[in-house]
């Protein structure tokens, strides 16, 4: 395990422009763009790695005499651009909401130092860094979420049932919900397999035209297999990391709930 010893702090540039506009006298609209540009991100690679070729694997490393060096160091960048729309209501005759959404794209070659939901833990070449480039491995290309309040119009000061059993009963009720609706994460395309012969797994070569989106989405086949084809013999394929988009995330969550009003002494 080893460190550079000239590693530098991670740097971040982040640039926000937004817009509002008042629509009537209880809801506003903002439209806004948020990117960033990211150098000096740190990650870990190996400073030993194994040339792609026949053999034992150690006879091929820069040291032979030592095994992998895991190293930190400043070797990664990333890239944000995102926008977004949120439309707010204010509680007005029982009903306010909050809606979002945001259209966003990430790109990076290391999305953290340790692996995140599936990314690879160290490059499929540490020689190379620009060959990981691809989508950030938390990239979500479309997000909407929304927060809703509805008060159920019954009872005291409300059009219907103001008064009786039946202001007695329905009265009071509020339905609130929480849903959230996302694409799929970026998934990266490794074979399971070790053609380059370096001591772990390699990403597949990728076939010019096919787009890895433009499968079937079935429970039986996901991604266009035909996109991608086994890399010659000791040799690191070459398809783009975290091509493969996985299937989209849906959350609701709903609520009922009623206010009482406990009586007080005069």
């Amino acid at each position: 395990l080893g460190n550079d010893f000239e590693r530098a702090t991670p740097r971040m540039l982040q640039y926000l422009f937004n817009v509002q506009r008042e629509l009537g006298r209880n809801a506003a609209l903002e439209i806004g763009y948020l990117g960033s540009r990211s150098t000096d991100l740190e990650r870990m690679f190996d400073r030993n790695e194994v040339i792609p070729g026949p053999g034992s694997t150690q006879t091929r490393r820069p040291y032979p005499e030592f095994t992998r060096l895991q190293t930190i160091g400043n070797v990664a960048e990333a890239k944000y651009n995102s926008l977004t729309a949120k439309l707010t209501r204010r509680l007005d005759n029982g009903f306010s909401a909050l809606i979002g959404y945001t259209l966003s794209k990430s790109r990076d070659n290391g999305s953290g130092i340790r692996t995140l939901n599936g990314d690879a833990l160290f490059p499929q070449n540490s020689n190379c860094f620009e060959c990981e480039l691809g989508l950030s491995i938390f990239d979500v290309r479309h997000r909407v979420v929304s927060s809703i309040l509805y008060e159920l119009p019954f009872g005291d000061g409300k059009p219907f049932l103001q008064s009786g059993v039946g202001a007695a009963i329905l009265g009071g009720w509020q339905v609130t919900n929480i849903m959230s609706l996302s694409s799929g994460f970026p998934r990266d395309p490794a074979t399971g397999n070790d053609r380059a012969n370096t001591g772990s797994t390699n990403r597949p070569d990728a076939v010019s035209g096919q787009d890895p989106d433009s499968g079937p989405k079935t429970i039986d086949q996901w991604f266009n297999t035909a996109a991608f084809v086994v890399q010659p013999q000791f040799a690191h394929g070459n398809a783009v990391r975290n091509s493969i988009i996985g299937p989209g995330i849906f959350n609701f969550d709903m609520s009922i709930l009623r206010n009482f009003q406990l009586p007080r002494n005069t």
